[in-house]
């Protein structure tokens, strides 16, 4: 990075070279947009003595083409396509974590291997994006019938925030195009092949199940499957000649050999019809762990794995960003780029192959581009003395979601002159300054008033505007919830009509219905806002609470356990309620232990006390209650007490002088 300076081009940034391959490079890079909004990218770019090659060039469209129309939270996600200086790039998703195949050799190297139930976790994540992408269809409807064809842990990334992705469709093709299907033809890492697929045999699905299973076997066992040299694993795949998982882990549960057994079977008639069936079997093997794993355990074991690494990224991106700011004021050096839209046809780089004739469907979206041209030069030309140089070759077209727009509490400060020459404002500057600002003042209702005012002018601006309009409707529900439902209601129903993606706008309806006793829409509200956002421990806690009141004991009991794995500020509270709807299915072991934990983070909770000394006087004698009085005064004596106070769903606080929790033991 040292040597590396940043390059602009178009609403990119390019920061550093990640890495070189055989075919591309690998670049980290900025989405610089209007108000400050930015956004980390991966830029992958054919390397410049490859430009030339026809038959690379259409693979990489190809790639783009493809993974463009793939949108899976388990799938890198692509961005943009379109070319700098004579070569193709493409704009994707920058991944914060590493892939398999880094995480298992630092696993060995730090003695901290993959627990089980993460490898399960992990690999039902693998089978539901394939599972979408499998079932994906063109424009019309018509099935594509995709195949992966390279499931290998170089291609699956795991994120530090405990995401899994698939990554790399480059190899990837439709069953349509026969020509890139015939037998003879291999392709893809060879020790992660399905037999077929080694022995050069025309595939479907059932080969992406079987290079999935490669992968937990190996996640479970911690070792290669197929070794040996080239050749030789060549053989041992095309034969599945390989040593089954429970002959090498001794104390593997069987409902596990079982999906390595139907995932690994030679024949393909043999294995799991779709990647559907497998996740179903892998996510009924989660009931059987105390935990059911989830993205944030996964989380937790990636960040005590790679601690390091994080804390060098974090440094590295800092460096980064003081060198930009460094360059300011001497400028950027901006490459030429020209932007293809990842949706549009894109013809092949001439060949000595007759090109054949375009479809309606390209026609029609040929003629578009065109159109869009046609106004990019007409806006270049009413915008001459705003604009600064190079209007059409820089403008690069994003897909960037509505929800990534920064949050109103980080607001940045307005659009320079330059930026807003590049986009003409859809509506008067002032009126949106004014918005943007009112909502970072947290006047909500001012700032929703002239949100709407914008949208009453300006209809088809609703996109653009969207996100933070909603913020500020929930904002101005949040005030109202108690002392006028009805139009708190209405405000948080629109906020999800425009912004589907904010977590709080949910959690305000569970509040809501939860105060007006309707408890099913709240668990509806609540589970919608745990799926939004996973990190929430307050709306976790709450459908704790609502399954508790309709005794579904065993549900409060996963609400909570998941609160305690996300350690709020008021996690004593959590095990307490944990340890009293253990103890009510009979857990009285359990419960004891999470009473001693609520001890052990808050010495003062007199509701732990209080329960911990009834259940030992239930079942044990006086001497060993007194026993248990003496451990709880030691704990007392040698803890540290915690500042826990929260925000209920009751709308009371909580502190250590005064507690209260959502329902008493």
């Amino acid at each position: 990075m040292s040597n590396f300076k940043p390059i602009r081009f178009g609403k990119y940034l390019i920061l550093d070279k990640i890495a070189t391959g055989g075919m591309a490079e690998l670049f980290r890079a900025k989405i610089t947009s209007v108000e400050g909004f930015e956004k980390l990218v991966a830029i992958k770019k054919i390397l410049p003595n490859l430009s030339q090659d026809s038959n690379l060039i259409n693979m990489f469209i190809d790639e783009a083409m493809l993974a463009a129309m793939l949108t899976h939270q388990n799938i890198v996600q692509i961005y943009d396509l379109g070319s700098m200086e004579g070569a193709y790039f493409i704009a994707m998703e920058y991944i914060h974590g590493k892939d398999l195949r880094v995480l298992s050799n630092k696993a060995k190297e730090k003695g901290l291997p993959l627990p089980l139930e993460y490898a399960l976790y992990i690999t039902s994540r693998i089978c539901s994006g394939l599972d979408y992408s499998h079932n994906l269809k063109d424009f019309q409807g018509n099935p594509l019938k995709l195949i992966h064809r390279d499931i290998s842990p170089q291609n699956i990334l795991v994120t530090y925030e405990g995401e899994v992705k698939i990554v790399d469709f480059g190899i990837a093709k439709a069953a349509r195009k026969t020509a890139d299907t015939r037998e003879g033809l291999i392709k893809g890492k060879v020790a992660y092949m399905s037999p077929e697929q080694a022995a050069g045999k025309t595939i479907d699905h059932r080969s992406d199940i079987f290079s999935t299973g490669i992968l937990l076997h190996e996640m479970i066992t911690g070792g290669r499957m197929f070794e040996g040299e080239d050749l030789e694993i060549l053989d041992k795949v095309r034969k599945a000649d390989f040593q089954m998982a429970e002959t090498i882990v001794s104390d593997l549960p069987a409902e596990v050999s079982e999906i390595l057994r139907k995932a690994l079977a030679k024949a393909p008639s043999r294995r799991y019809n779709s990647c559907v069936a497998m996740l179903a079997d892998l996510e009924e093997c989660f009931s059987s762990f105390t935990v059911r794993p989830r993205a944030e355990g996964l989380s937790h074991y990636m960040k005590a794995l790679f601690a390091e690494e994080i804390a060098a990224e974090a440094a590295t991106l800092l460096k980064m960003e003081a060198e930009v700011l460094s360059l300011k004021e001497e400028g950027v050096s901006d490459g030429k780029t020209k932007t293809l839209h990842i949706l549009e046809h894109i013809e092949p780089v001439p060949t000595t192959k007759t090109t054949p004739a375009p479809t309606t469907h390209r026609l029609w979206l040929g003629t578009w581009a065109i159109a869009m041209v046609a106004v990019a030069i007409v806006l270049a030309l009413l915008f001459k003395e705003k604009r600064v140089p190079s209007v059409v070759e820089d403008t690069v077209v994003t897909s960037v979601k509505t929800s990534e727009l920064p949050a109103p509490h980080a607001v940045a400060p307005a659009p320079s002159s330059a930026e807003t020459a590049r986009e003409p404002a859809s509506f008067e500057p002032s009126k949106r300054e004014e918005a943007m600002e009112a909502l970072k003042q947290e006047r909500f209702a001012t700032a929703a008033a002239l949100f709407e005012k914008a949208l009453a002018d300006e209809p088809g601006d609703k996109s653009k505007i969207a996100t933070p309009y909603a913020q500020a409707l929930v904002g101005r529900s949040t005030g109202i919830l108690e002392s006028n439902p009805e139009q708190a209601e209405s405000l948080l129903k629109k906020a999800i009509e425009l912004d589907p993606s904010n977590a709080e706008s949910f959690f305000n309806l569970g509040k809501l219905y939860t105060a007006k006793k309707e408890y099913a829409r709240a668990i509806h509200a609540y589970d919608k806002a745990t799926d939004l956002d996973p990190s929430s421990p307050d709306a976790f806690f709450n459908l704790g609470f609502l399954h508790y009141g309709r005794k579904d004991y065993a549900k409060a009991e996963a609400m909570f356990l998941r609160v305690t794995e996300l350690q709020p500020a008021y996690l004593d509270e959590a095990y307490v309620n944990l340890a009293v709807v253990q103890n009510l299915q009979g857990k009285k072991g359990e419960s004891i232990g999470n009473l001693e934990r609520a001890l052990e983070v808050n010495p003062n909770n007199a509701r732990a006390k209080k329960y911990l000394l009834r259940l030992r006087r239930t079942s044990k004698n006086a001497k060993e209650t007194n026993a248990l009085e003496n451990r709880i005064s030691s704990i007392a004596r040698t803890g540290t007490p915690v500042d826990h106070c929260r925000l209920r769903n009751n709308g009371q606080v909580c502190g250590a002088d005064k507690q209260k929790t959502s329902f008493l033991g």
